[in-house]
């Protein structure tokens, strides 16, 4: 183990080894208990954060970089100095303005890049990213018609979160996606653009499992739609519109259906 980072106390070590954390780097806390065995007296250089070696690089640039972030500290007044809560207050006065800045470290927008696919001079791709490097939110006009079809957002370790796309290329985003460890979990579709999600689509590890068609004025489902690889399967149906799925029907590989029958009734 190396040490990476001296604290002024144990406070700052523990939010800067969560910071570290959320960059994949395990940083220990150490002097935090001689520390607190000094009472009120100095105790610099005693709490302090360590990291494997093959991490002490990557560890240290990202301090560098939090350590540029900071708000340079307020000079101490003789009345502060003076009063015994002083030193409380400007301890917790300097946790909160480093928690602030460590978020906007992370989550403030302050760079654009992309790509220009079609050499136009307009980019096609836009990402935008926080002064960790963090990307937060990337843009793409996908048929290159001027206008962007489809949003990304980021969480703060820069994985995707959220997605909304404008399929159809009308300018309307009738499409929702969420994502689990950066694969599609769920879609919510406005399939005939009257602001009402119709199909629900649940995915397992990026592959798309069941759709589901809602009816609006019930907000139940008309029919569920299984599949395998791409493939539609089966599906249950709500033939007489009642709000029950009463029948079910296979597919062969071409989409034909290969049988249908009544749905036994839920006990």
């Amino acid at each position: 183990m190396q040490t990476v980072y001296e604290a002024a106390n144990a406070a700052e070590a523990h939010m800067i080894a969560d910071l570290l954390r959320q960059e994949g780097v395990v940083a220990h806390v150490r002097g935090e208990h001689l520390q607190g065995a000094l009472g009120e007296l100095p105790a610099a250089g005693l709490v302090r954060l360590e990291v494997h070696e093959e991490d002490h690089a990557r560890a240290r640039d990202f301090i560098a970089r939090w350590e540029a972030a900071q708000p340079p500290e307020p000079r101490a007044t003789e009345a502060h100095r003076s009063k015994g809560g002083g030193c409380l207050g400007g301890l917790l006065v300097g946790v909160l303005a480093g928690t602030l800045a460590a978020t906007a470290f992370f989550r403030v927008p302050t760079a654009t890049d992309g790509v220009d696919h079609n050499g136009d001079g307009v980019l096609d791709e836009r990402w935008t990213v926080s002064a960790a490097g963090t990307l937060l939110k990337s843009e793409a006009d996908r048929n290159l018609d001027g206008r962007v079809d489809f949003v990304s957002h980021f969480d703060r370790r820069g994985q995707i979160a959220s997605a909304e796309a404008d399929d159809d290329f009308n300018g309307t985003f009738e499409t929702h996606l969420t994502f689990v460890r950066g694969n599609i979990d769920t879609a919510h579709v406005d399939t005939d653009g009257d602001g009402f999600p119709d199909l629900h689509a649940a995915y397992a590890n990026g592959v798309v499992q069941t759709n589901t068609f809602i009816d609006r004025a019930t907000g139940l489902p008309l029919r569920v739609e299984h599949h395998r690889l791409g493939k539609l399967t089966h599906a249950e149906l709500d033939a007489d519109h009642d709000g029950v799925l009463d029948t079910e029907m296979t597919f062969s590989p071409l989409g034909e259906v290969t049988s249908r029958r009544a749905r036994p009734p839920s006990p």
